[in-house]
């Protein structure tokens, strides 16, 4: 009986973590000299953190666009990227520069 509670609330506590394990993030890369800001839409994180900067930056490389540092910042929940990937939109126009959208697919 006992080792039918403890196995059922390492199971409880194993699936909760697991659903709270998945971090979000988009990437951007500006190119000054262009006045434009490359990003990408939110995605779940899929192996190392900085993966998916390794991953923008050699897409953006192989399509021949001239790009200043890449970044892919991250966040604990879907919501919470999708907002600072839309601050980062608003800043960037006011700031007078083209957002291209790049297709996540391309990136992941």
């Amino acid at each position: 009986m006992f080792m039918r509670i403890f196995a059922g609330l390492a199971l409880t506590a194993a699936g909760s973590q697991m659903a709270t394990a998945t971090d979000w993030q988009y990437c951007l890369a500006p190119s000054q000299a262009d006045h434009k800001i490359y990003m990408t839409g939110a995605f779940p994180v899929r192996g190392s953190l900085d993966d998916a900067d390794n991953d923008f930056e050699q897409m953006l490389d192989q399509a021949g666009l001239r790009h200043d540092v890449v970044q892919c910042p991250r966040a604990d929940d879907e919501r919470s990227i999708v907002t600072m990937e839309q601050h980062a939109i608003i800043f960037n126009q006011e700031s007078g520069n083209t957002i291209v959208h790049l297709p996540l697919e391309k990136t992941r």
